[in-house]
């Protein structure tokens, strides 16, 4: 598994799963994450590296559990975003012994098929604009991206294809199939943004009902990209969960 890495080894492993089709999803927390933890950011399907490979949830998650364990760095922690929150929840709920602590941020786990149908449709829809170089340096612009984060983005995403990009919306991880969920003893932290969907809301309350030693907040500002958009507030608060005692 392609991966980048920001700091060095000796310093605590922390595992950053990025959004769908963003790899620089955590591109404001590299820093500050970095002084504390060994960060890495596996290349996940449909970014990077990885942009022309398919998104199955399972085999991604068994991917990913595999490469984990072959860092031998212990127990790590975990933080993922969006689709890289689902995986996230996944990984811990099917292989715990694997992590000393999680967050999981605007993890859409619950909703209807329904749901899941309207919005892979609108996916179908705005795919063109994967191919669009003008439109993904506006958007890595609004995120505030580097101008080298800037142009990978560019880079690598002609390479993801339609089907990957509606199977995002299309291949989902619910929480309901998550059996193992409700007995992980980890310290989890479930967060999404005030503007987000109902569904994404209700995932996080249904994270937090189902296992108290998952903590859960409504961050106050933004919507589904507030990690790009909001990081001010934002990164004081991961990282007091990511330090605590």
């Amino acid at each position: 598994m392609v991966f980048d890495t920001y700091s060095d080894a000796k310093k605590p492993t922390l595992v950053l799963l990025h959004g769908a089709a963003v790899l620089d999803t955590f591109a404001h927390q590299y820093g500050m994450l970095a002084e504390r933890f060994h960060v890495l950011v596996p290349h996940l399907p449909g970014a990077g590296d990885a942009a022309a490979q398919g998104y199955n949830p399972q085999e991604t998650s068994d991917a990913l559990a595999e490469w984990i364990k072959s860092l031998n760095a212990g127990k790590v922690l975990v933080m993922g975003h969006s689709v890289g929150g689902q995986l996230a929840v996944k990984l811990v709920s099917e292989h715990e012994e694997l992590f000393s602590r999680a967050v999981f941020l605007s993890p859409w786990l619950g909703g209807s098929d329904a749901a899941a149908r309207v919005f892979a449709g609108m996916a179908r829809l705005s795919y063109s604009a994967v191919k669009r170089a003008s439109l993904l340096r506006m958007q890595a612009k609004y995120w505030g991206l580097t101008s080298e984060q800037a142009e990978r983005l560019v880079a690598y995403s002609p390479r993801i294809t339609k089907e990957t990009f509606v199977g995002f919306y299309a291949n989902r991880i619910y929480l309901k199939d998550l059996t193992g969920f409700p007995s992980v003893k980890i310290p989890m932290l479930a967060m999404c943004a005030k503007g987000e969907t109902a569904e994404m809301k209700a995932s996080v309350r249904q994270l937090g009902e189902q296992n108290t030693n998952c903590l859960t907040v409504i961050f106050p500002q933004g919507s589904h990209d507030f990690v790009l958009r909001n990081y001010d507030l934002l990164n004081p608060i991961l990282l007091d969960f990511l330090t605590a005692e």
